[in-house]
């Protein structure tokens, strides 16, 4: 295997592999496929917040020309099911079915009508009528923690996740107590591709056929399987060209809608939803707040920590108990502590459903975290910088709650390189200058993150590998991957050619098909490059040295003798005496009677630490409340950039993201009806490209000992630091102690107002 500094595409510039067929529009997503007769559903949504359906007449719907079917709960199965399962093995609340007489959210799907267009199938839709007997409603977290508050689910509607404790947090003692309260509000994932899914039942075979653009594919495979009771060798998922997903594909969602329709009718279904019924139908991220207690000594150096989470799940628990719980678990990755405190409340009300964000409660914690650590720096008069570097983990350190070490993560180095890139105390003078300013102000901030490389030691992490020497010599990968967009595809590859020395033309990679593919959980935990890059990488190397093998055989040489290169084995001291791979696959299967091939699965035995360290300064307009961010930069331990590009891609997204969570982006509940006050493009404000700074990115290039080429990960961890470097940026800027996200012109205005 060549050297570093010879790598022909580990760490070199290559343009995503789909980019030209997605901006000449020749890639087809789920929702552009079609097919002769392909039918296609809609769904009608509740018009109450909670109730139940007293009478539901379909008539007229039925009887317009094209339909197919319409369906409801009277004529589906009473089964229940759980959107954000993942493994056939979960311990998941199930509660949901395809059509629910009892109705728990507004906009929740009542009906569904199978037609022969789009159009047809909306239109019937609107003539379906639904009579409904209304009940109380929970649509606060307060409301539904009453002690008479009315019961969502007949188990109640409170999840009280495990508590975690290290130490003796009640008994500890530091001269300093500070206590913190954030709130975060509930946002849309607003992926550019809204969700689809295509089912197709095979009379002929009796199989069922899905196409969707998901992260789990054999999760949605043993859903949908175990819900209609069929083998799961009759359930083929195939991922579909995905446009972005930040978590909300995580779930089963239209699969089982879609699923039922094909079986029923015998037919070809596809479910497309528009940007309103994504918003209200989906998934959003949850709204939490989190109490933050600290005890510090007078230098600096944490004691104690506790920390209290309470969640919104919406309507349905799902994934809400499992993700409060990890975010728990996360408390251990950065700082060093003594004593650990860690509850959580999992609530559910009658309000869309919440699930699956971009890292998976690293972005609640560090929120909440860095918000309280940045307001005891300036009670205690010490400098934000200074007192991480007092507390971050040091390289190779225990994770007090996982009992496994960080791994090669630099915490120092990202807040040291970063201060001085960011030139921190110049800028802070800058600040003081520029701010004797009437009407703008500015402020600097920063905070400091981690999140995860795979699920090790959460629970076991598998990847599997086979690849297939074809006898031109070209080489065929197989493994459970799925694409975000985001070039995931392409850094398997780059990997495969680098082992195999090869060009990465000749390489072909598909994404997970379970009827081909071995199994693999799915595209979340950032563990894609970090586990399957593993297994590609391993397998690689295994196939070589079967190849080498068969070439030492085919030259009648000790393979020990046998110098391999750019895809060609040679004698060592006879160069002219060599075989191709194309020569190794015609050998071994002529000559030997047999196929070049390997398998490998690769089981994760570490989960890396990934600092980020997020360094940010803002304008902060007094007279209108608007804060603009001026300048960032982000420094991440990286191990090794795969394909630096797209990294520096990534964490411009999570810059882009950061920001909107951060300053405008909140999906607002009526708090009396239930309905879903903002649910289409026009009224919800985003961070567009005209908002974003020139960002800087620095990478910490030191090898993981057991990454791929020494990379880790760095799609999610890119959010997580960035909301709470720009409150703590105003919060300098205007002398305040603001700790809910987003900070809307209203939220400064009123700031600014109980500080006058």
């Amino acid at each position: 295997m060549r050297k570093e500094k010879d790598y022909q595409y580990i760490g070199k510039e290559l343009s995503n592999d789909m980019s030209y067929g997605k901006v000449t529009g020749n890639v087809k997503y789920c929702g552009d496929m079609q097919s002769i007769g392909m039918l296609h559903m809609k769904l009608k949504p509740s018009t109450i917040a909670h109730g139940y359906i007293k009478n539901i007449d379909i008539s007229e719907a039925e009887s317009v020309e094209g339909v197919k079917a319409v369906y409801t709960y009277l004529n589906t199965p009473d089964t229940e099911f759980d959107r954000g399962r993942v493994a056939n093995y979960e311990n998941v609340p199930y509660q949901e079915k395809l059509f629910n007489r009892h109705i728990r959210f507004m906009g929740e799907r009542v009906a569904g009508v199978v037609a022969v267009s789009e159009e047809i199938a909306d239109y019937a839709c609107q003539k379906i009528k639904v009579e409904y007997e209304e009940l109380p409603t929970a649509i606060t977290v307060e409301d539904a923690l009453k002690v008479d508050a009315v019961k969502i689910h007949k188990e109640g509607n409170i999840c009280v996740v495990p508590e975690i404790n290290y130490g003796d947090y009640d008994g500890c003692v530091a001269e300093n107590y500070h206590k913190s309260k954030t709130h975060m509000g509930r946002i849309t994932h607003l992926t550019m591709e809204t969700h689809a899914s295509r089912a197709l039942f095979e009379k002929s075979t009796g199989k069922l056929i899905i196409w969707s653009p998901c992260q789990t594919a054999f999760g949605i495979r043993s859903t949908i399987a175990d819900f209609f009771n069929m083998p799961y060798s009759k359930v083929r998922v195939i991922k579909a060209v995905m446009g972005g997903s930040f978590g909300c594909k995580q779930e089963t969602i239209l699969e089982p809608l879609t699923a039922y329709a094909a079986i029923h009718l015998k037919a070809d279904v596809k479910l497309v939803f528009t940007r309103e019924e994504q918003i209200i139908n989906t998934m959003l991220k949850h709204n939490a707040d989190i109490t933050v207690e600290s005890k510090i000594h007078k230098d600096g150096i944490i004691e104690g920590l506790s920390v209290s989470a309470v969640l919104d799940s919406g309507a349905y628990q799902t994934i809400t108990p499992s993700y409060t719980s990890t975010m728990g678990g996360k408390l251990g990755k950065v700082y060093r502590l003594s004593n650990l405190h860690y509850d959580g409340k999992s609530v559910c009300t009658n309000t869309p459903i919440n699930g699956s964000f971009r890292s998976w409660g690293s972005c609640e914690i560090a929120l909440a975290l860095e918000n309280h650590l940045n307001l005891v720096a300036e009670e205690m008069k010490i400098d934000p910088i200074e007192l991480r570097l007092k507390n971050v983990k040091n390289e190779y350190e225990m994770d007090i709650i996982k009992k496994v070490p960080i791994g090669n993560a630099h915490f120092k180095k990202c807040l040291i390189q970063g201060r001085d890139a960011f030139e921190w105390e110049k800028r802070k003078k800058e600040c003081e200058e520029k701010n004797k300013s009437v009407r703008y102000r500015y402020g600097i901030g920063m905070a400091v993150s981690s999140h995860t490389s795979s699920f090790y030691p959460y629970m076991v992490d598998m990847a599997n590998a086979a690849i297939h020497l074809q006898e031109d010599g070209s080489l065929i990968v197989n493994v459970g991957i799925h694409d975000h967009g985001c070039g995931t595809v392409l850094a398997m590859k780059k990997i495969a050619a680098e082992v195999m020395e090869m060009d990465i033309e000749l390489i072909e990679l598909g994404e997970v098909d379970t009827e081909v593919s071995l199994y693999d959980y799915g595209c979340y935990a950032s563990r894609t490059v970090y586990c399957l890059g593993n297994a590609v990488k391993h397998c690689c190397e295994k196939l070589l040295v079967k190849a080498r093998t068969v070439a030492s055989i085919a030259l009648q040489c000790n393979d020990r003798h046998l110098i391999y290169e750019d895809g060609v084995f040679y004698k060592e001291n006879n160069p002219k005496l060599r075989i191709d791979l194309k020569g190794v696959s015609k050998y071994c299967i002529t000559v030997m009677g047999e196929d070049v091939y390997e398998t490998y699965s690769y089981n994760a035995s570490e989960g890396p630490g990934v600092p980020a360290a997020h360094f940010t300064e803002v304008e902060v307009d007094t007279f209108t409340g608007m804060v603009r961010v001026v300048d960032c930069l982000s420094v991440h331990d990286i191990g090794k950039a795969i394909n630096p590009e797209i990294c520096r891609g990534q964490v411009g997204s999570g810059i882009q993201q950061g920001i909107g969570i951060a300053l405008c982006e909140d999906i607002k509940i009526h708090p009396k009806t239930g309905k879903t006050l903002i649910d289409n493009l026009k009224n919800y404000e985003v961070t567009n490209a005209f908002d974003m700074p020139d960002y800087k990115t620095i990478f910490i290039e030191e090898e993981e000992e057991n990454g791929p080429f020494g990379a880790k990960s760095i799609g999610e961890v890119v959010v997580v630091p960035v909301a709470p470097a720009i409150v703590a940026a105003v919060n300098h800027a205007l002398g305040t102690k603001l700790t809910e996200a987003p900070l809307t012109p209203s939220v400064i205005l009123e700031a600014l107002y109980e500080e006058n």
